[in-house]
């Protein structure tokens, strides 16, 4: 998931740093950070590989968004919980780049996004 994340998305200009990365089965949200920007990734395992499905900010920490988002709520909220945990070790600076991220993207092979209206903060 790293690795996919840093081929899409790292740039010698601007290195991306990915961590923490939570998994439940098929489902994973990256926490990530790229110069002044940071935000977290959505993703999914399709055929045994690993896509971005989305970028977003805070939403991912939400139980409610990962249920929009198709979750069944046990494990949106067992996902959610885990995030919390990870994200503990972090320092409130990253967190807060983390948060900067505005909206919710969807994110295309190439890395091209497309704004998504239904999850918000």
């Amino acid at each position: 998931m790293q690795h996919l994340l840093m081929k899409t998305f790292d740039r010698p200009d601007s290195p991306l740093a990915v961590e923490p990365i939570v998994v439940d089965g098929d489902i994973a949200i990256a926490d990530w950070a790229q110069g002044e920007q940071g935000g977290r990734a959505l993703l999914r395992r399709k055929d045994g590989k690993w896509e971005i499905s989305l970028c977003a900010g805070d939403a991912l920490k939400q139980s409610a968004s990962l249920e929009k988002l198709g979750l069944a709520r046990p494990r949106a909220e067992a996902l959610a919980a885990s995030l919390a945990t990870a994200e503990r070790r972090l320092s409130p600076a990253l967190l807060e780049r983390m948060s900067r991220f505005d909206g919710v993207v969807a994110v295309d092979a190439a890395g091209g996004h497309t704004p998504l209206a239904a999850i918000r903060r």
